[in-house]
């Protein structure tokens, strides 16, 4: 953890710090996985411990940045650099370990939003529920909810979390 705190803090002066990454699966690439630049060659991301789950134990990555497949988001709007830093350590205080990597509630793509837009969300949702295969019924009952409480596409508690840290201390 002391290692992933110390290249947060060491790279802060690099003039691409914070930029949010993006780049294909290789066994689908139609799904995109986000991360945090942090210099030229690595970035942060929040992942499953265990590759192959959906839902399991979540905790923050360094990514090597493979310039061939990565890409800058070009359509975003971050947040001040030393608001991403501070995001970025309390996500490795509260989040790395503590939280679960959730494919539909929690993944990389809403981490990676929330600490460099201060967003937490999701906009590749209608994406996984096809890979999925979610039933018509199912999507039905689960489009029911998501528009109550929009709990697929953006996760408003660790938006708030986050929020919180930034303007409190």
């Amino acid at each position: 953890m002391s290692q992933l705190s110390s290249l947060i803090d060491n790279n802060f002066s690099h003039p691409e710090y914070g930029r949010l990454l993006y780049h294909h699966d290789l066994q689908n690439p139609n799904i995109l996985h986000y991360s945090v630049q942090l210099n030229n060659s690595e970035s942060l991301a929040w992942e499953p411990v265990h590759s192959d789950r959906q839902k399991d134990r979540g905790r923050l990555a360094i990514w090597y940045i493979d310039w061939e497949r990565f890409q800058p988001a070009q359509w975003v709007t971050h947040l001040e650099k030393e608001k991403i830093q501070k995001a970025m350590h309390f996500s490795l205080a509260q989040f790395n370990e503590n939280w679960q990597y959730e494919l539909f509630r929690f993944n990389c793509e809403h981490w990676a939003r929330l600490v460099t837009t201060g967003e937490c969300r999701c906009y590749q949702i209608t994406e996984f529920k096809k890979l999925q295969k979610i039933p018509v019924v199912g999507a039905v009952i689960v489009g029911v909810a998501e528009v109550v409480t929009g709990a697929w596409e953006h996760n408003g508690y660790a938006q708030e979390l986050i929020e919180k840290e930034w303007n409190f201390t």
